[in-house]
């Protein structure tokens, strides 16, 4: 009789889905051991049977009752038996890659163009129903790790991520030229149109990730909607730039004209006038400049309005005044310096003209100004 081996275990890494143990010789006394995140089956006659969880096992009958049936009655269950024992995995399996091997078509939903494009990343994978995966997937072989797995799920995510791609990017809300900063929402959404198709086989898939897409660089369609794209946020982009420009420009010609202000009006203090007093002297300069040719007194109500800014505004205004309602008289010898064609309405178009002068510069109220008129009409 063939020595029965007594201790059976998982020999494998961790990167394996699932490991047959080479042991197929056993008796009711044989010790199983199953570590954590594994569980263990039984596989008879092409039927998977008994299955165990994490821990240390004596087979014996009690414990293994699909396969008691086939053991041997007459020599009391301690006859050898011949099975396969298959370990499972259970733990996350991370970064198996994943990409298309083929771009996909579909219509961009921002502009509405024909576009293809190809997609990459990765996935992890977790053992969900061991007897299911071991029935569907392994058949004959002895393992199955991330790279097999991938091999033999390569044509079944093409079937499935193509379609769901293509669908996904036409409806979304965002086009291809913000796809880069939707990735995550993008991949949430495999994610999910994915699991059930996954558990089909007995996997759960716990994570998907899209981290690249491929654009169609170099097709004409596809960088002409580029360009307009990007001119249409830098027009946007150049136009909020001009009026923060613009605003900026406003603020400095505000702050300009209140600091000037503020060194003027200390450059009036320091020299002893006020705003008033330099628009009176302003108004002064304008009516001497504005007196009829050789007509000495008017020259003088100039020349007084400049005086009466250093001996006191009131001097001023007073001369001044006087000068403007004086009567016209037409026979004195200052008449005679009255430019030819000169006449009294002349004279007084000019007398009343330094009136509103004043009136303007604050030197005359509104009644102050009528009483002056009035007294300048009763003197022609």
């Amino acid at each position: 009789m063939a020595d029965l081996f007594k201790i059976v275990k998982y020999e494998g890494d961790n990167s394996t889905f699932i490991w047959r143990s080479g042991v197929e010789d056993f008796n009711t006394g044989t010790q199983l051991i199953v570590h954590e995140s594994q569980e263990a089956i039984f596989f008879m006659n092409g039927q998977a049977l008994d299955l165990f969880g994490p821990g240390r096992h004596t087979l014996e009958t009690q414990n293994i009752p699909l396969i008691r049936k086939f053991l041997s009655k007459p020599t009391n269950d301690q006859t050898p038996f011949h099975c396969q024992v298959y370990f499972i995995n259970k733990a996350e399996q991370m970064s198996i890659k994943w990409g298309t091997d083929s771009q996909v078509q579909y219509m961009e939903p921002t502009y509405k163009f024909p576009l293809k494009i190809g997609a990459s990343g990765e996935m992890s994978l977790r053992v969900e129903d061991s007897r299911k995966l071991l029935v569907k997937l392994l058949g004959t072989e002895k393992s199955l790790d991330k790279t097999g797995l991938t091999q033999m799920f390569r044509v079944f995510l093409m079937a499935k991520v193509k379609p769901y791609l293509a669908q996904t990017m036409q409806s979304s809300e965002f086009g291809i030229f913000e796809v880069d900063s939707h990735m995550g929402e993008l991949s949430t959404n495999l994610h999910k149109q994915l699991i059930p198709d996954f558990a089909d086989y007995g996997l759960s898939l716990e994570r998907f990730f899209v981290t690249t897409i491929v654009k169609p660089d170099g097709d004409k369609a596809y960088e002409s909607f580029q360009d307009i794209h990007i001119r249409q946020y830098a027009d946007v982009a150049n136009a909020q730039l001009r009026q923060q420009v613009g605003i900026i420009d406003q603020q400095t010609s505000a702050q300009k004209m209140v600091i000037e202000s503020a060194a003027m009006a200390q450059k009036r203090a320091q020299e002893g006038y006020t705003y008033q007093s330099e628009r009176a002297y302003d108004v002064a300069e304008k009516v001497a400049q504005n007196e009829g040719t050789g007509n000495f007194s008017s020259a003088g109500i100039g020349l007084g309005m400049m005086g009466g800014i250093a001996g006191g505004m009131g001097a001023m205004v007073a001369g001044i005044t006087n000068d403007a309602v004086a009567p016209v008289d037409l026979k004195s010898p200052a008449s005679t310096t009255v430019p030819a064609g000169s006449d009294d309405m002349t004279i007084f178009k000019q007398k009343l003209e330094k009136l509103k002068l004043m009136k303007d510069a604050g030197m005359l109220s509104d009644e102050e100004f009528d009483e002056e008129k009035k007294k300048l009409l009763n003197s022609l």
